[in-house]
């Protein structure tokens, strides 16, 4: 996605962007489509022979991923995208012209600002999202974002993709290390 985002665009309207979104509570929007039963907890006011069955995953268990997958896959089906063959969490919308990567909840998109919008909003409809970035050439367009663990920073001359400082600091401190090593 990096790659094609800066790589000059023939034909299009202006500059491939990058938009990164994470939806939020990601593992609670799918249904759970299993006959799931869960001890309740005593807040609940139930008596002990009492369980709860789930109607949306929680975090943690063990459906929740899967059914996520298979839920946001859906979506972005139904609006066009096309599921990649060898990596079934990368999607392309050959009308549109959006590359779309998925990690986790952490959505990465390359297209053209109209389009990117276009794929936020439909998002929106879906469930709750945020924002993280669009970043870009244009002077309005953030320049940096951090996202998986690395720094992703628009420049004049590049785009850069590197480890955050922040994981190199916790290694130092957590292995007593000086930090000159």
């Amino acid at each position: 996605l990096l790659s094609r985002a800066a790589s000059v665009p023939k034909g299009l309207s202006g500059p491939r962007k990058l938009l990164f979104i994470d939806a939020k509570k990601a593992h609670l929007n799918p249904p759970c489509e299993e006959s799931v039963f869960i001890e309740l907890p005593s807040e609940a006011g139930c008596e002990s022979s009492q369980c709860g069955r789930l109607n949306f995953w929680l975090y943690g268990m063990r459906g929740a991923a899967a059914a996520w997958e298979k839920y946001y896959s859906s979506l972005l089906e139904s609006v066009g995208f096309t599921r990649g063959v060898k990596c079934g969490v990368v999607f392309y919308h050959p009308i549109r012209d959006i590359s779309l990567a998925v990690h986790g909840d952490d959505f990465t998109a390359c297209a053209i600002e109209s389009e990117l919008l276009w794929l936020r909003d439909v998002m929106q409809s879906w469930f709750e999202i945020k924002v993280r970035a669009l970043l870009g050439p244009a002077q309005s367009d953030y320049k940096e974002v951090v996202i998986l663990g690395r720094r992703v920073s628009w420049g004049s001359d590049a785009i850069r993709y590197r480890a955050d400082d922040r994981h190199r600091d916790l290694i130092i401190r957590f292995f007593g290390l000086a930090d000159n090593s």
